[in-house]
């Protein structure tokens, strides 16, 4: 989470950023990630 901000302990909009972008790189979008995790059970 460091990698957007250097507040990513306190910040809960830098940890919302970070969880995003993360499903963006992995999944794609929010729903993907909701298919994936409804799929196989865990994301």
């Amino acid at each position: 989470m460091s990698s957007v901000a250097d507040d990513w302990e306190t910040n809960p909009a830098t940890q919302i950023k970070w969880g995003l972008s993360y499903i963006k790189g992995r999944y794609g979008d929010p729903c993907g990630a909701w298919a994936h995790s409804q799929d196989v059970g865990w994301y």
